[in-house]
């Protein structure tokens, strides 16, 4: 080698520092990014399509012994798939597909996933005035074996009452009532109707508190569309009765106090109603839902979870 070869700069690409073999290297399950920023187009039928921004996950499995991986190939395919395809498990799958086909040789599992918030406008309970309300969403997809599994979570907000705090309630009540009317005395009904309207005959009220349902689902096939989240969240809603609203009139509030002096509901309660939604639901094979009531009497939460499925015995996790 002369002088004038050895003081030569080596071309860009000459050096791939990831390539560099290692000795009795540890397999590594995954290897790639968290918290990518990243584009989410949200496309729901009947609805105007949504652009928003999401935080994704972006990995592979490193199955030779050499030193790294390409994380650029990783993030090209992601931000490309991304950028010019709406968000659906099918699209994740194919994602997942590229990540091995840009690391072949190297990597048999990959994994991705995308976090971002559902905007869906709701009308109010009576008014019917229209508000926006967000749902944080994930969806992921992971390839293996030439099998691609998919995922989802959705969180939804709705409000709890608490049964036994209703009762005392009732109970005090009773007994303000008891306190202001001798047992000899006969009341009539405009008498009582006054009585129930003032501030201090209520003597007690049950206690209340913004509660959250979060559900992870195992889903049986590459939905090519986001319709079935908005459909399950519909649900959720549905069999809790009492979600959190966006605008609201003085009648919406009243309504609002109604549905939940009709739908008391320990942590217990909620949970079950959330799981019913996926009973028989032939598009899961697993569900694990968990609830969280953010008490007003304690300084901690009540919570309940159940699983089912494919899912059965990681509510706990």
């Amino acid at each position: 080698m002369t002088d004038e070869d050895f003081m030569a700069p080596q071309r860009l690409g000459d050096i791939d520092i990831a390539k560099t073999k290692i000795d009795n290297a540890r397999r590594l399950d995954r290897v790639g990014m968290s918290g990518i920023e990243c584009p989410v187009r949200v496309e729901l039928s009947g609805k105007m399509p949504q652009m928003t921004s999401g935080r994704a996950d972006a990995f592979v499995s490193l199955d030779e012994p050499q030193k790294g991986i390409h994380m650029s190939r990783l993030f090209l395919a992601l931000s490309d798939s991304l950028a010019q395809n709406p968000a659906s498990p099918a699209l994740l799958g194919e994602i997942t597909k590229s990540f091995l086909e840009n690391h072949e040789g190297i990597s048999t599992q990959a994994h991705v996933k995308i976090c971002f918030d559902l905007l869906v406008e709701r009308t109010a309970l009576l008014s019917k005035k229209p508000g926006w309300r967000t749902y944080p969403v994930s969806l992921w997809a992971t390839s293996r074996s030439g099998a691609i599994e998919y995922g989802a979570s959705i969180r939804v907000k709705y409000s709890s009452t608490c049964p036994c705090s209703a009762a005392l309630a009732r109970q005090l009540i009773q007994n303000k009532f008891a306190e202001s009317f001798p047992p000899a005395r006969d009341l009539t009904r405009d008498e009582v109707l006054t009585w129930l309207g003032r501030e201090d005959s209520i003597a007690g009220t049950p206690h209340g508190q913004r509660s959250e349902a979060i559900v992870r689902l195992h889903i049986k096939k590459p939905e090519k569309t986001l319709d079935f989240i908005l459909d399950t969240i519909n649900q959720i809603e549905q069999a809790l009765a009492t979600p959190v609203q966006a605008a609201v009139k003085r009648e919406d509030e009243q309504e609002f106090a109604r549905l939940n002096a009709a739908n008391l509901m320990f942590a217990e309660d909620a949970v079950r109603r959330v799981s019913s939604v996926f009973e028989n639901n032939p598009l899961f094979s697993g569900s694990a839902a968990e609830v969280y009531h953010y008490e007003s009497l304690h300084a901690h939460e009540a919570v309940a979870k159940v699983a089912t499925g494919t899912l059965t015995g990681t509510s706990w996790v």
